[in-house]
């Protein structure tokens, strides 16, 4: 006898037979030679056989008078007859399939998400140029790279970034202005001061007296470009002093770093993949450029319980996998280097790190701790009003 969960494809027919004498007709069956998979007495008046369709056949053409009873069809035969029970809704199914891969290469909307009125118009009409508008067929990632690419390089006065991006049948477009920087006008009489405390390495002044020099020591709110002039005569004039000032400053980080690093990096590339369920099976549909490693965002569009068959819609990105394991001189420098370029991107005002030490260290089995002392050289100025009627007070009769 064989394991039907071997033969799971197998067109195999589970019968009932009643009559007076079963032993008999179980003889019988042996005397003629037909396997069968698996037999259960029920009683002396009645046996279960599992056995293969072909089987069942030869056993049908011995005339006996046992009645035979079909319980339940499996494999290939129970395919067959939920597929010939349910042709109509296959079909529908099939034709909605076909549709819904047609229509999902279409683009039915485009938003394109920005408050003036007149961006909007300028990207309507430089889309359209592209053709991107809507009831047409959608552009592939590298397509649309490179339309961002080439709108942005003919409005670079004008936009600072953009990104189109694909959403189901719709293209969601996202812009930035670019905004001219324009000289900050200030209050009418001002000092330059620092924000931090350190010690100066530049001050820049166009306007104004300094009145601390490179190397010295400032707090925060120190005056460094005084808008408050003192002439020869010993007069004061007021102006507004205008300038920037550059200082040693330090901060102190607490960071903790694995000795196991495994980190997955998006690409930017994406896609939208067709992907049919079939009894444990993953079968992608017209998936000609596959990602080696990607991050997913799955929509089930059928799904019946039935049939052990599903089919989604899957979004796909695209994902660089790194795996590595580090000695512990080396999970130390990944720790300094990871401190620094976070400390880079979060202040846009340093202009450089000039040196990092470990001022405490911690390990165990999974990972070390660090607190770093970091120098930096950072942009710390701000501008501060001076108030003439103040200075007026100040001033000896």
């Amino acid at each position: 006898m064989k394991n039907l969960s071997m033969r799971y494809f197998d067109s195999i027919i589970k019968i009932r037979v009643k009559g007076k004498n079963i032993d008999n007709y179980i003889k019988k069956i042996i005397k003629q030679k037909i396997n069968v998979i698996k037999l259960t007495i029920i009683s002396h008046k009645e046996v279960e056989l599992l056995l293969e369709y072909q089987e069942y056949l030869k056993l049908k053409k011995y005339k006996s008078i046992y009645e035979i009873e079909i319980i339940s069809k499996h494999g290939r035969l129970k395919l067959k007859e939920i597929l010939k029970k349910n042709i109509i809704l296959f079909i529908c199914l099939a034709i909605a399939i076909i549709v819904i891969l047609g229509l999902s290469k279409v683009i039915f909307n485009i938003e394109i998400i920005h408050s003036d009125h007149d961006i909007v118009n300028l990207l309507t009409k430089e889309l359209k140029d592209y053709d991107i508008k809507k009831f047409r067929l959608k552009k592939s990632y590298e397509e649309l790279e490179k339309i961002e690419d080439e709108i942005l390089e003919k409005n670079k006065d004008k936009l600072e970034w953009i990104e189109i991006e694909e959403v189901g049948t719709k293209y969601i477009v996202r812009v930035e202005e670019r905004i001219l920087n324009e000289e900050n006008e200030g209050y009418l009489y001002q000092d330059i001061i620092a924000t931090k405390s350190g010690i100066i390495t530049q001050i820049n002044a166009t306007s104004g007296e300094k009145v601390k020099s490179i190397g010295s020591y400032i707090k925060n709110g120190d005056v460094v470009i005084s808008g408050n002039i003192t002439l020869p005569d010993g007069s004061s004039v007021l102006t507004k002093a205008m300038g920037s000032i550059y200082a040693e400053v330090w901060y102190t980080i607490d960071i903790e770093y694995p000795y196991i690093y495994r980190e997955e990096i998006l690409t930017g590339k994406k896609k939208e993949v067709y992907i049919v369920n079939f009894l444990g099976k993953r079968i992608s549909l017209f998936d000609f450029k596959k990602f080696n490693s990607f991050q997913s965002t799955p929509k089930i569009i059928f799904y019946n319980s039935l049939i052990p068959i599903s089919f989604v819609k899957e979004k796909q990105y695209e994902v660089n996998v790194i795996d590595e394991v580090y000695t512990e001189d080396e999970v130390v420098q990944k720790a300094m280097d990871y401190a620094k370029d976070k400390l880079l991107k979060q202040n846009k005002k340093i202009e450089s790190v000039k040196k990092i030490n470990v001022i405490d260290k911690k390990e165990d089995a999974s990972k070390v701790s660090l607190k770093l002392f970091i120098s930096v050289i950072e942009e710390i100025s701000a501008t501060r009003e001076i108030k003439e009627e103040i200075l007026e007070q100040e001033q000896p009769n």
